[in-house]
């Protein structure tokens, strides 16, 4: 087996039970020498595979965003044909049946904080740009300004994600996910239909 072959089956199999451990347990159970021990090798191994605990963090939300960017793109070319407001329901849906089904991973996109001292990873910045650039080409035709579509798109991520974690973490009541969908059906269409208007 070549150093490389090594290297690499040692990644998958720390990812692996970095994977499991935020998944059943949420990210503040995610140690260095917990995630070493079960797969079976060393802090410094470990180490030298993701530089440090927040590297392998970061590897792990790099999966999760590929995984959610999928099911966005899945909706947002299912969607062509359909009129902006129903496209924006539909992807909104898409992202809170990620969110639901992978709370614990979701949470972690948004949960870990890289030290002052740290930069994100350019290449993690342009997973994240793509997910928002799907709404941007959603409303495309409602906005010609290039300027003022970034900022629609992220005023509704915000506020459909804001709702979802609210809705989670039982802030305001108790989780209900049909009140979820209402609240979110809401949002949504009350932009699409002042997209214009803000034009």
């Amino acid at each position: 087996m070549t150093d490389e072959t090594f290297r690499n089956r040692l990644r998958s199999e720390i990812l692996d039970r970095a994977r499991l451990i935020v998944t059943s347990e949420g990210l503040p159970a995610l140690q260095a020498r917990r995630v070493a021990r079960e797969a079976n090798c060393s802090v410094g191994s470990l180490y030298n595979v993701f530089g440090d605990i927040d590297g392998l963090i970061i590897a792990l939300n790099v999966e999760t965003v590929g995984e959610l960017e999928k099911d966005l793109a899945a909706s947002f070319l299912a969607t062509a044909t359909k009129a902006t407001q129903q496209r924006l329901l539909d992807l909104a849906f898409a992202y809170t049946h990620f969110a639901l089904a992978h709370q614990n991973r979701w949470k972690a996109i948004f949960e870990h904080r890289l030290p002052a001292d740290r930069d994100v990873p350019n290449n993690y910045r342009a997973d994240q740009a793509r997910l928002l650039a799907l709404i941007e080409k959603i409303i495309s035709d409602e906005i010609s300004s290039e300027a003022l579509r970034v900022r629609a798109a992220r005023a509704l991520f915000g506020a459909v994600h804001g709702i979802i974690a609210l809705s989670i973490d039982n802030k305001l009541e108790a989780f209900n996910e049909a009140t979820l969908r209402e609240e979110i059906r809401f949002i949504v269409k009350a932009a699409a239909n002042g997209l214009t208007a803000a034009s």
